[in-house]
């Protein structure tokens, strides 16, 4: 967008006292309308007529003649006077004041940029606190057009027009005449250089903020900002060019307040601090449970709300993350209740055992003692937590809501053979078992239920392998009750979350083991206490019921779970052995400082090794493939293994020489024709 300034020339030159010079020449005479007069002469006075129409006609010749010769005098003067001053301006022209007449152009150029010589070498400064901007007239956009100014000058008098050059020369003469001196500009232009210039002085407000690094509340105060008012600056500007003066100009500026001010945020920061002045410490059944100030910190939320008068910070502690912390400490801390036992019946469910109440802590009452407690000095933080009862899930009020309708699996293993301790521990393992209830979705764990294995569940000491070697150990023959429960959870379809085969063979668990396909080894699982573990997982949808059997007459454990119909199928593949290795040829001899010198016992009996494999599919009520895993059972080749006094061991770990050999004892464990007994507790 371009501003012209200019001053418009008129060839009629008005004089000062209100008169206006006319093209018409001097002693010009006004011809009448011949059409509108006519003149009859009297006829009497036809003669005399006559006579004075001749000298009337010889007048006007007259006059005719002289003003032709004036005209032709005039066209002359005009012509020396063009003659005169070919290629430069006539005398008297000026522009913007400058004086140019009888000068070429280049002359008059000259002139007129000597005359604007500041302005044209520096139009204006641009100032700002202490600094300042030189712009040239270009990168304002601004251009001094001095060429159509000596277009202008130069045509005066020298128009196609003899009465309008004429015109102008005479007024010319008498009262001369000045050409404006126009300026283009460019705003766009300047508005870009004014932009330009912003990014080097404003500064955005900055806003007080606030900083929570664990406990410790850190303020960075505010700032004022500064707007350049580009619009206001360029008008200044472009009022400052107009007298082609150099001029100095401050860039219009105006401050920009924070919306959030330094009061606000210290203001806040006093909160945070009195939420954080301590710790709380929760009593739980008289336990300390203590929130540090990292973790209360944690709980602080700090919101910005917006004010046409200034915006603030709203403190609050989070209602919601309390309480998740508060339901963390319910759950570790709650005292469980059980559920009863039950009988299966014949499909008629009855409860032998009730279960018990249970109790957790009140979390609604905890989440407003916490509150009131953050409210308060350091020393009066200590909130005492209520407990409320929780009642068991399942009483005979709901028997028959929890779908328990169906046989789902049959888990069955031999103990033929076994010493009377490991009979005595596989009966109070399945009676530990009898009657568990397993809620939907819950994962059944085989160590959790059976709980201690010491003389507080009926468990005796008996014969287990514990680091390489037999020894007495709670328990012995446990393992042959997580078998059971595997080997029932495996027909059921149940998914196995954890299961751990036996690292040595025992050929009593291939009876019943394959169910109908029949009996083999690496269908076991072994469990220690705080170690390997048994685990399925309730995917029924329904409530599942487990019943033990131990029948000692046909040295028979069995057990059964009942649950709601699921239409599933288990086909078997497998199993298949691969990898049989045979026994260690070389006995292991272990330094027993309680065995009589002299007298060796023999602990175990050397065996091979080998790896079973074997694939459950279990199939849906459609029919359609829901599960393909393979279990993989590896026996490790086992040694025989001698215990000996120490004294009776030579210095590379073997026996010493003696003359006759004792007889080695038979091994305490079960009796043939098995063979002992695998890892701990097994």
């Amino acid at each position: 967008m371009s501003v012209q300034h200019s001053q418009p020339f008129n060839p009629t030159h008005e004089r000062t006292d209100g008169e206006v010079f006319s093209p018409s020449l001097p002693g010009a005479v006004d011809w009448p309308d011949q059409e509108d007069q006519e003149v009859h002469p009297p006829a009497v006075q036809q003669g005399t007529g006559r006579r004075t129409q001749r000298r009337v006609s010889r007048g006007w010749w007259w006059l005719l003649l002289v003003v032709l010769s004036g005209l032709a005098i005039i066209g002359t003067g005009m012509v020396f006077l063009d003659r005169s001053y070919a290629g430069r301006i006539l005398p008297n022209v000026t522009v913007r004041g400058v004086v140019v007449g009888n000068m070429t152009r280049e002359e008059a150029r000259a002139a007129i940029e000597a005359s604007f010589a500041p302005f044209l070498a520096q139009p204006v400064v641009l100032t700002y606190s202490g600094r300042s901007w030189t712009p040239t007239l270009a990168e304002l956009g601004v251009a001094l057009e001095i060429d159509e100014a000596l277009d202008a000058a130069l045509a005066v008098g020298r128009s196609a027009n003899l009465f309008t050059d004429l015109q102008q020369m005479s007024a010319v003469w008498q009262y001369g005449i000045d050409i404006p001196l126009r300026l283009s500009i460019d705003q766009d232009a300047m508005q870009r250089y004014l932009l330009a210039r912003v990014a080097e002085v404003e500064q955005p407000a900055r806003d007080a903020h606030l900083t929570l690094h664990g406990a410790t509340v850190e303020v960075a105060p505010s700032a004022v900002g500064r707007q350049v008012l580009v619009a206001e600056t360029l008008q200044e500007i472009l009022s400052a060019i107009q007298d082609l003066n150099p001029d100095t100009i401050a860039l219009r500026t105006r401050a920009l307040e924070p919306s959030l001010r330094d009061d606000a945020a210290f203001l806040a920061q006093d909160q945070i601090a009195a939420l954080l002045a301590g710790p709380v410490t929760l009593l739980v059944d008289n336990r300390p449970f203590v929130w540090s100030l990292d973790e209360l910190a944690r709980m602080i939320r700090v919101e910005r709300i917006s004010d046409p008068a200034g915006d603030r910070l709203a403190v609050s502690v989070d209602r919601d993350m309390v309480m998740e912390k508060l339901i963390a400490l319910g759950d570790s801390t709650e005292v469980k209740g059980t559920y009863p036992r039950l009988n299966w019946n014949e499909g008629k469910l009855e409860i032998f055992q009730p279960g018990k109440s249970g109790k957790r802590i009140d979390e609604a009452q905890a989440l407003n003692a916490v509150f009131e407690a953050l409210n308060k000095p350091a020393d009066q933080r200590t909130v005492t937590v209520n407990f409320r009862e929780i009642p068991p899930p399942v009483t005979a009020d709901n028997l028959d809501q929890l779908g328990i309708t169906t046989l789902l699996g049959v888990g069955r293993s031999d103990f033929t053979g076994s010493a009377a301790y490991r009979v005595t521990n596989i009966q109070a393992g399945m009676r530990l078992l009898h009657g568990i209830l397993i809620a939907p979705g819950e994962e059944f764990s085989f160590n959790q239920t059976i709980g201690r294995i010491d003389s507080s569940n009926g468990f005796v000491e008996g014969y287990a392998i514990i680091q390489n070697r037999t020894q007495l150990e709670w328990g012995g023959g446990i393992c042959q009750d997580s078998t059971t429960v595997f080997r029932a959870a495996f027909w059921a379809g149940l998914p196995i979350t954890e299961r751990w085969g036996h690292s040595f063979y025992i050929s009593w668990y291939d009876r019943y083991a394959f169910d109908s396909y029949g009996d083999g080894p690496g269908m076991d699982a072994t469990i220690f206490t705080g170690g390997p573990d048994l685990k399925f997982l309730n995917d029924t949808g329904g409530w599942i019921l487990m019943q033990t059997m131990v029948d000692t007459r046909r040295n028979l454990a069995e057990v059964r779970l009942y649950g709601p119909e699921t239409g599933r199928k288990v086909l078997l593949e497998g199993p298949v052995i691969t990898n049989r290795t045979p026994p260690p040829t070389e006995p292991v001899y272990v330094a027993i400082p309680e065995r009589p010198v002299g007298q060796p016992r023999r602990s175990d009996t050397a065996r091979g090794g080998m790896d079973i494999h074997f694939t459950r599919i279990v199939l849906g009520p459609d029919g359609k493939e829901i599960e393909r895993r393979e279990f993989v059972t590896r026996f490790k080749p086992w040694p025989d293994i001698f215990e000996y006094n120490p004294a009776d061991l030579g210095p590379d770990g073997k026996p010493l020489p003696t003359p006759t050999p004792p007889p080695a004892e038979p091994i305490p464990v079960e009796q043939p024709p098995v063979e002992p007994p695998t890892d701990a507790t097994g």
